[in-house]
């Protein structure tokens, strides 16, 4: 059985050292509370095994969730409970973890990089050039949180998009097809991308959101 942290040295208890004591053990205590608490939940966070621990709010599609300091970053891809969901706050610690909100993607879209002509390092026995192979390009998969609502700032109403628009937000990455133009196919419907929001990406890490407009006439 684990020692309670602040049992762990008496002689710093209640001394004058009680925050260096904390500070000391502040990943035992958060890893202890792993341990033991029923909110505790084996996830995936960005496709590797982690263990956090997760809390229900007022919106079911919105959840808090905790870690080991230094863990999240706005726009971590979460596997929980057979769905995808997006780390959509910037995280705050507490000294002992962190603490963000995320929430629950609605269905996903795959961008297609393009074909590439790789060298197969032969030589073509009538021209003496180099024999190239086209290799497809890489299917990638994006979960995403489609809206057609959007919310008041500051408050937890939502109000209608203009007829045929939609919020996508996205993690942040990086992908040659991704830019205004293009084209996703997201419920039956095609939409077109018409702006990109970058304002919520910090470095490598964050989420993009898209302003997208349904496509009129073009599916049969």
């Amino acid at each position: 059985m684990s020692i309670d942290w602040y049992l762990s040295s008496s002689s710093n208890y209640l001394s004058g050292w009680e925050n260096d004591e904390f500070n000391t053990n502040k990943y035992e205590i958060f890893k202890e509370i792993l341990a033991n608490s029923p909110e505790t939940y084996d996830i995936e966070l960005n496709h590797k095994s982690q263990q956090v621990i997760i809390q229900t709010t007022q919106d079911s599609e919105t959840k808090k969730v905790l870690t080991v300091l230094g863990l999240l970053n706005r726009g971590d891809l979460i596997k929980y409970d057979d769905s995808y969901w997006i780390v959509n706050s910037r995280p705050t610690d507490n000294k002992m973890n962190d603490s963000a909100t995320m929430r629950q993607c609605n269905t996903s879209f795959f961008l297609t990089s393009e074909d590439k002509l790789v060298d197969t390092g032969k030589i073509n026995e009538i021209t003496g050039k180099p024999i190239y192979e086209k290799v497809p390009g890489e299917k990638t998969e994006v979960p995403c949180i489609f809206e057609r609502t959007t919310s008041i700032n500051g408050t937890e109403l939502a109000v209608n998009l203009p007829d045929g628009q939609a919020n996508i937000t996205i993690p942040y990455l990086v992908h040659e097809k991704l830019k205004i133009g293009l084209t996703l196919t997201i419920f039956g419907e095609d939409y077109q991308v018409d702006d990109i929001d970058y304002s919520k990406v910090y470095g490598d890490h964050g989420t993009i959101k898209m302003v997208a407009k349904k496509k009129v006439g073009e599916k049969t």
